[in-house]
């Protein structure tokens, strides 16, 4: 619908007047986008804090970072779960092993998806099921 031939429903406005943080326990990971080592996920427990006035938490809370500099490093992956998660070494070093498993696959079936090969078989298997439908729909004519 045209800007102009909209109806205006009037001086519609939502304020926020506080913030209220949770913070979530972290969990041991299975998304295998990591590089290396173990990911972390957030669990399903949480503590909620206490509201905090919006404007307040805008003048405490800093300068917002770049998406780089959210990366945790392996190094302290593994102490999070370790020494503040109770999570075993040999469960993340399973959980490491596990993801760099599924991430080798996953680059093992994009490379075969765009490997020449595999466009020629495609491409055959196209041609043969075209050739085989018109035989069909012409031995239908009769």
């Amino acid at each position: 619908m045209p800007m102009n031939k909209l109806r205006k429903v009037g001086d519609a406005r939502v304020g926020f007047a506080n913030v209220i943080i949770r913070e979530y326990e972290v969990a041991l990971g299975d998304n295998p986008s990591v590089s290396q080592g173990p990911p972390l996920s957030l669990g399903w427990s949480y503590n909620e804090m206490s509201p905090v006035d919006l404007e307040k938490y805008e003048e405490m809370r800093g300068i917002r970072r770049e998406t780089y500099q959210m990366a945790v490093p392996v190094s302290a992956r593994v102490a999070i779960l370790v020494k503040e998660w109770g999570f075993s070494t040999e469960e993340v070093e399973q959980t490491s092993r596990q993801c760099q498993k599924v991430k080798k696959g996953r680059m093992n079936s994009a490379r075969q998806v765009t490997s020449p090969i595999h466009i020629m078989v495609k491409n055959a298997k196209e041609t043969v099921g075209n050739v085989i439908c018109r035989r069909k729909d012409s031995q239908q004519d009769f």
